[in-house]
């Protein structure tokens, strides 16, 4: 059965604007809904809320502007795309309309293929959208489970005490080690790209987890430091890679929340950059979707410097944070890495094929890369490869190596 037309609210205080907007629209298929002040508007949503808003900004009483920040500053309209529609030509215009929240802006006189192209793009993207709530809500009751088992084991716990004392340190000793997970093409299998993960080998007990030790390093405050030896090794080793017959390889470091909110990361970078001889471009940093939603207008000026300095942004875990595709189209980042809970059962659950196909397809629109990570068997990849995703890491093609293994593997590929 073919699905309902979407619904369009129609804002102007202008009836002639109000009745050519209705009829451009209408012809495309849509139904259309009308208001001509904002406070009816906000009446409007709340009868029945809206797929997508036309709003204009200059109208008598409650402007364009207010409307969008009440409706984005409400969680249950915020993710109801906002096109702004303005006579005004004035650049800040149309930034203040893009600071309360709305997603897109039309000047008038309105072009009827502008207005077709950018109300259907909006849609898609709500839709994907739609679509990734029920996983991204499932998945949130995972982890809040996991967050309440973990707060339980936290009452003062002696070995959690001595883990702390063990990994202060290890900080101070920078006894950690990176291993480098390659990414492939999946078209042609070929390395194209690393990842650089941390590894704590703690004396007398062995290998301690990631997903241990790195939350730790988090809530004792230590992050920005080891992060600052992480970017800081990976770039050196670049260099070396550079000097000899390997020649330079991407490579991506995890960054947290921390350290991009925190200190001065950029500052940090481009030191690091100039200190070591690597260019920007071969460094990627990966933050996850949840991080950038944390502080939103600071991480998209801190991703723009690092963009401006050549440096590669990546958004990790991709899929498991709704909230973030109404802002996806204003960080400048350049890959979208599937979340790993997609991966898993994508050859057998239809519903995380349906995502996965989706996000490949929303990078695609952006123009970004699409990366999965966890690939773990050959139906897998195949399946990604018919998606038309572009890169994949996993077990399947290698684990994470130290140095001296990864090598000889870097070498086969200038064979």
């Amino acid at each position: 059965m073919a699905s309902s037309p979407a619904t369009l609210l129609i804002v102007d205080d202008e009836p002639q604007v109000r009745k050519l907007l209705e009829t451009l629209l209408q012809h495309e298929g849509y139904q259309t809904l009308s208001a001509g002040t904002g406070e009816e508007a906000l009446l409007r949503v709340a009868e029945q809320p809206p797929d997508l808003i036309l709003l204009d900004i200059m109208m008598p009483g409650m402007d364009g502007y207010e409307v969008a920040n009440q409706l984005k500053g409400n969680p249950a309209t915020a993710t109801i795309p906002i096109i702004m529609l303005s006579a005004l030509s004035e650049s800040s215009a149309r930034l203040s309309g893009l600071e309360t929240g709305a997603e897109e802006f039309i000047s008038k006189p309105v072009d009827r293929v502008e207005l077709w192209l950018r109300v259907r793009n909006l849609l898609r993207l709500k839709a994907h959208g739609d679509q990734l709530k029920q996983h991204s809500a499932m998945l949130e009751q995972r982890l809040q489970r996991h967050h309440d088992q973990t707060a339980r084991s936290n009452v003062y716990d002696p070995v959690r005490q001595d883990l702390e004392t063990a990994l202060r340190q290890a900080v101070q000793r920078q006894a950690f080690a990176l291993h480098y997970q390659p990414k492939v093409h999946v078209a042609s299998g070929e390395v194209c790209a690393l990842e650089a993960l941390l590894r704590w080998d703690r004396p007398d007990y062995g290998p301690v987890s990631p997903a241990v030790f790195v939350p730790m390093l988090e809530s004792l405050g230590l992050i920005g430091q080891v992060g600052h030896w992480v970017i800081e090794t990976v770039c050196r080793q670049i260099a070396a890679w550079q000097r000899c017959d390997i020649g330079a390889v991407e490579v991506s470091v995890n960054v947290s929340g921390h350290q991009l909110i925190e200190g001065d990361l950029i500052a940090e970078i481009a030191d690091i950059l100039a200190g070591t001889g690597v260019a920007a471009h071969w460094l990627e940093l990966e933050i996850t979707e949840g991080t950038l939603m944390e502080n939103t207008a600071h991480s998209i000026v801190s991703l723009q410097r690092l963009r401006a300095m050549g440096v590669k942004i990546a958004i990790d875990d991709f899929g498991t944070g709704y909230s973030s595709l109404a802002y996806l189209r204003r960080f400048p980042i350049d890959t979208l890495k599937i979340d790993i809970a997609f991966i898993r059962e994508v050859t057998s659950n239809p519903q995380d094929a349906a995502i996965v196909r989706i996000v490949i397809q929303l990078a695609h629109s952006l123009g970004l890369l699409a990366v999965a990570e966890g690939v773990e068997t050959q139906a897998q990849w195949a399946f990604l490869k018919e998606a038309g995703c572009d890169q994949i890491q996993g077990y399947l093609f290698s684990r994470p190596l130290p140095v001296d293994t990864l090598e000889p593997l870097l070498r086969r590929r200038l064979k």
